[in-house]
């Protein structure tokens, strides 16, 4: 997990500078957590969109409710969610 962390640090700081961000980084705690988690998901975020998911397809099928109309964003950091218009 060293090296995972290294190397997320090493492609941060360079994709910062590419973005003209240059001096700003993410905290220690932040990227080894990104790292703990690697691929996986947390439990109860999974449940959640697939919960929302789940909702969508049966408005779908019944045909009796209005789906979402754009995109659905779920920030699990803030527990924040938006509905993008497109």
């Amino acid at each position: 997990m060293d090296e995972d962390i290294s190397r997320l640090k090493t492609t941060v700081i360079s994709l910062l500078n590419d973005l003209g961000c240059n001096g700003l980084t993410l905290t220690e705690d932040l990227i080894n957590e990104i790292c703990r988690f690697g691929v996986a998901e947390l439990h109860s975020v999974a449940a959640f969109i697939g919960g929302i998911a789940s909702q969508e397809v049966i408005k779908l099928i019944t045909k009796q409710f209005v789906p979402m109309c754009g995109t659905y964003i779920f920030n699990g950091i803030d527990h924040k969610s938006q509905l993008l218009a497109l």
